[in-house]
């Protein structure tokens, strides 16, 4: 079987986080928080990642007594998320969650940012990104990979959405184009839940995104589950082989992410460690461990160090797979 997402990850977190545990919770500054706390989403409400903060959240708020708010800013690959919590103050009460790769890949899509990804902005904490379903329309009449092939062969092309320019979905496309030979279109959506609709009504051939959301589409009769682009079987798609299960070893058919809680430069330790503990926490309870799942997680919560270190490893791999879509910056 394909290696976890995590590698010695699981090893060294719960070491990590009993550390950060003892060393931070008596540091904690007694006034904080002393208000709200605003977590900017660089996704539109109902997106995978959406749905996973909202986890998150509502565990936050419960432990830490004090309102925790959704605010969803999507566009431009995180970018608006993220140049909304550049500019907050840094006192631990406005914070980010997106997609950990967006934020990485950033300097490569863009011209020029408002900020620096890799200096402002500390990571806290991350839920793996499980693997993403390829859900065909059935119109296609593919029930497999092969024939999803052969239909784009035959027409001259397919049609497959994404949930943006330089996602990992776009990434899984890019990587079924150069490994199968196929013609392949990707089209671009600020969301996956916008997306799946769209394949939902017939306006898509096909589209790569959250397996959670994209249960609807099944459910409703309009899409049929044909691989996963990932290194595991979701537990939703027991059935759904793998990429490289039937074959497909273009890297970027096995690539994996985070969707991750960030803060900006500038906020104490006490309380960036004590955040990474609530929200490894929010993994370990099992009620809340239910809520993740349906949420389309597959593995818990991991803390800030293996969040560095997932950026540390996949980083460069990251930045080979988005050099290769051959993006002009905007």
């Amino acid at each position: 079987m394909a290696r976890r997402f995590t590698r010695r990850h699981v090893l060294v977190s719960g070491a990590a986080a009993a550390g950060a545990s003892l060393i931070a919770s008596p540091a904690i500054a007694q006034s904080w928080p002393s208000k709200p706390i605003r977590v900017v989403i660089g996704d539109a409400a109902g997106g995978g990642s959406d749905q996973v903060s909202r986890v998150f959240i509502e565990f936050l708020s419960k432990r830490l007594g004090q309102p925790v708010i959704a605010d969803n800013r999507p566009g431009a690959n995180g970018v608006v998320a993220a140049t909304e919590v550049k500019n907050a103050a840094p006192d631990g009460h406005t914070l980010l969650y997106m997609v950990g790769s967006a934020l990485m890949t950033q300097k490569i899509l863009h011209k020029s940012l408002p900020y620096d990804p890799n200096k402002d902005f500390e990571p806290i904490a991350a839920a793996p990104v499980a693997g993403l379903p390829l859900i065909v329309n059935v119109a296609s009449g593919a029930k497999n990979v092969e024939q999803f092939i052969a239909y784009a062969r035959k027409n001259n092309g397919a049609n497959i959405g994404t949930y943006g320019a330089g996602s990992l979905s776009h990434i899984g496309i890019a990587a079924l184009e150069r490994f199968y030979k196929a013609p392949f279109q990707a089209v671009h959506y600020r969301s996956s839940a916008l997306m799946w609709a769209d394949l939902t009504v017939g306006s898509l051939d096909g589209g790569i995104a959250s397996g959670a959301v994209g249960m609807n589409v099944i459910t409703l009769g309009k899409g049929t589950a044909l691989a996963i682009q990932g290194r595991n079987r979701l537990s939703r798609y027991p059935d759904v082989p793998t990429f490289h299960e039937i074959g497909g070893t273009d890297p970027g058919l096995s690539l994996m992410s985070v969707t991750g809680l960030l803060a900006p430069a500038g906020v104490s330790e006490d309380i960036i460690n004590k955040l990474s503990e609530l929200c490894v926490d929010a993994g370990k309870d099992e009620a809340t461990w239910q809520k993740f799942q349906t949420a389309g997680s597959e593995q818990r919560a991991i803390g800030r160090a293996d969040f560095n270190r997932w950026v540390k490893e996949d980083g460069p791999l990251w930045d080979q797979m988005t050099r290769a879509l051959g993006l002009t910056p905007a």
